[in-house]
């Protein structure tokens, strides 16, 4: 598939910026709103604390297993088709979250409907990125992604604002309909680029995606469990026939003729390198994320609004990190600098956040929040644009496919495997009332934590040293 990207002018490449920054905003959005007002969401549905996880789980995990199916369609119908078709999907899915009735279906039914948001998503991210790096020049591209993944964050850090004034004053099923005008904005901007393009019309393959989606169902599913479970007769096997089933999807996927995923990326060890820290980073961000909203909630008794405005600091931050990261990209010509500044920050800022949970109140987390913020928002766009140059010009939809799905299944496991913990150490009767003890929320804090800190030990061995690839 090729863009027609000659002679863009400005306008029109704003347009296609502004396009895909909505786009990743409105997924990114979605994580934030939705983490501020899970708590109240749980209440009215009468959802378990674990169900309450599942809410988000399900939505990163529909993310990550269908980015790849996202590709395949984009190689068959085109990039700007399904980008369209996942805008509409999301924006869809989000009214159906809204509308879903209370009782005994409620469950079943918001689960359905968050998957299917993470399908819309799934249509959208892995075409965004391939779109920018085909419309900018190389010299372009660094600043052109940083930007992209800011537009993407001024929604994310907007995000607790709007979902605890919606939630407060309209209730939390206002969080869902706002997606619906937000997608109709991106479908009415990307049209006004104007860009053509000439789909090359590959057949579409259903035996890889559905083994990959089924496999990491199964796995990520047993993980979050086993903090249910314990250590029974249920949680070995389980976890040991998702990995059976992983290792045979990912073998299927080599050996196919067309990969639906392009695993042969990895023996390249620039991009190899990124994704893997890329993975890590997210694993951390996410329960951070979630499991700081909820605290803020539930833990100091702060209203919806109130949890909202507290989480601010730590979302912020991570916007101006990740504005930051292209700069420093830039100016240092080197991925190394944004990248270990960012991780050690993040190491540090998590580590802090974590001690001030366990023994002070609000004020004592804010410096956590803000170091934490500004170093997960540094590593991933440098990353990023690093990542696709390190790959010829035909390969870069594959990369883009493979790096999307690999960063969204970070999210998804270390939401898992946070999530587990803190069922473990959640008594069942404060699961069964949908509320979370401060002390168990601090497993979470402390997998993110030591999380960090390995990634900053792998790019500190196997970045590499010196990038010539951003003049």
């Amino acid at each position: 598939m090729v863009l027609t990207s000659t002679d863009l002018s400005l306008f029109r490449k704003r347009c296609v910026l502004a396009a895909m920054g909505g786009a990743g905003g409105m997924v990114l959005l979605d994580e934030t709103v939705v983490a501020v007002a899970l708590d109240p969401m749980a209440h009215g549905l009468g959802l378990t604390a674990s169900a309450m996880h599942r809410v988000v789980l399900v939505y990163a995990l529909s993310l990550a297993s269908l980015v790849p199916v996202g590709g395949m369609a984009a190689r068959k119908f085109g990039l700007l088709p399904v980008f369209r078709s996942g805008a509409v999907l999301f924006s869809l899915a989000s009214g159906c979250c809204g509308l879903v009735p209370g009782g005994g279906l409620a469950e079943p039914l918001v689960l359905a409907a968050r998957a299917a948001q993470g399908a819309g998503a799934a249509l959208m991210l892995p075409v965004a990125t391939t779109v920018i790096t085909d419309v900018y020049e190389e010299h372009e591209r660094g600043r052109a992604l940083a930007t992209y993944a800011g537009l993407a964050q001024t929604l994310f850090v907007v995000g607790p604002l709007a979902g605890g004034a919606l939630t407060q004053f309209f209730g939390w099923r206002s969080i869902f309909l706002i997606n619906i005008p937000l997608g109709g904005a991106v479908l009415w901007t990307i049209t006004r680029a104007r860009l053509s393009e000439r789909a090359p019309g590959e057949p579409l393959r259903f035996l890889q995606p559905i083994l990959m989606t089924v496999a990491l169902v199964v796995l990520v599913s047993a993980l979050y469990q086993s903090g249910i479970w314990g250590l029974d007769a249920r949680t070995v096997p389980a976890l040991a026939f998702g990995v059976l089933l992983l290792a045979l999807s990912v073998r299927v996927i080599v050996r196919s003729d067309r990969p639906v995923l392009a695993f042969g990326l990895l023996r390249n060890p620039t991009y190899a390198v990124a994704v893997a820290v890329t993975f890590l980073v997210r694993a951390a961000q996410f329960p951070v994320l979630v499991h700081g909203a909820v605290s803020l909630r539930q833990t100091l008794g702060l209203t919806v609004l109130g949890a909202g405005v507290s989480l601010l600091p730590f979302v912020s931050a991570l916007a101006v990190g990740t504005f930051a990261s292209g700069y420093l990209l830039e100016f240092f010509r080197s991925v190394r600098v944004p990248v270990l500044w960012g991780v050690a920050g993040a190491t540090l800022g998590t580590a802090g956040w974590t001690a001030a949970l366990s023994g002070g109140g609000y004020a004592w987390q804010v410096p956590g929040m803000i170091v934490a913020g500004l170093g997960m928002g540094m590593p991933i766009p440098a990353l990023s644009a690093d990542m696709m140059s390190a790959v010829s010009a035909d390969e870069r939809a594959d990369a883009s496919v493979l790096r999307q799905t690999l960063r969204q299944l970070g999210g998804a496991f270390g939401l898992a495997a946070a999530g587990a913990l803190v069922l473990a150490a959640n008594d069942p009767a404060s699961n069964a009332a949908g509320t979370v003890r401060a002390s168990a929320t601090l497993h979470g804090f402390v997998f993110a934590s030591v999380t960090l800190g390995v990634t900053f030990v792998l790019a500190a061995l196997r970045l590499p040293r010196n990038s010539t690839r951003h003049p």
